[in-house]
């Protein structure tokens, strides 16, 4: 499959939700009443949104421009944050409007997480690297050609609920590192 460059950005438009995300937060936590219910199951919410997101629209409606990312995962491929930011200001509005800014909070820590998590997971260098491996195994198994399973990125939770978690064989995982290892990779 040919990759696309429909979602190749800019730095600055890949890494402004690092910074607009954790201010939207504050905003929505600041506009309401903090409501710890309503911010977990937020994040509950949006690690359900991330594996749909990514099973059913990446994996399918927009499988070229996903596909430019497991051919190059540094490569700074995504939605771009201004629709993210735009999308998370409207929804603000709304949650405030019906009490539910706790709940949109939720939502906003757990694309947050989703984020930095996906961030780290493809750079072994990052000091929170060491702290994610099975997370990292997972990822790494949903980017081997052929395997569309492993969906969730900051959780398996969904894989599991859905039956798409698949984990790697002990004796795969040793013949992997080994190959890791072996300056000509056979």
């Amino acid at each position: 499959m040919a990759a696309s460059n429909k979602w190749l950005m800019s730095s600055f438009a890949y890494y402004l939700d690092f910074f607009t995300v954790p201010l939207l937060f504050a905003v929505a936590l600041w506009l309401g009443s903090v409501q710890l219910w309503q911010i977990a199951a937020g994040v509950l919410v949006w690690s359900f949104v991330e594996y749909a997101m990514h099973r059913f629209l990446f994996h399918s409606l927009y499988r070229r421009e996903h596909w430019t990312h497991h051919i190059d995962v540094l490569a700074l491929i995504g939605i771009s944050s201004w629709k993210t930011t735009a999308t998370f200001v409207g929804l603000l509005l709304v949650s405030q409007a019906l009490g539910l800014a706790s709940l949109l909070a939720g939502v906003m820590l757990g694309y947050l997480a989703y984020i930095g998590l996906h961030y780290v997971m493809h750079r072994p260098e990052h000091w929170f690297y060491r702290f994610i491996p099975g997370l990292i195994a997972n990822h790494d198994l949903h980017h081997q050609r052929g395997v569309e399973q492993n969906f969730g990125v900051s959780s398996p939770l969904w894989d599991h609920v859905f039956g798409t978690y698949v984990r790697m064989r002990q004796n795969e995982s040793a013949e992997k590192m080994e190959l890791q290892r072996s300056p000509t990779g056979q």
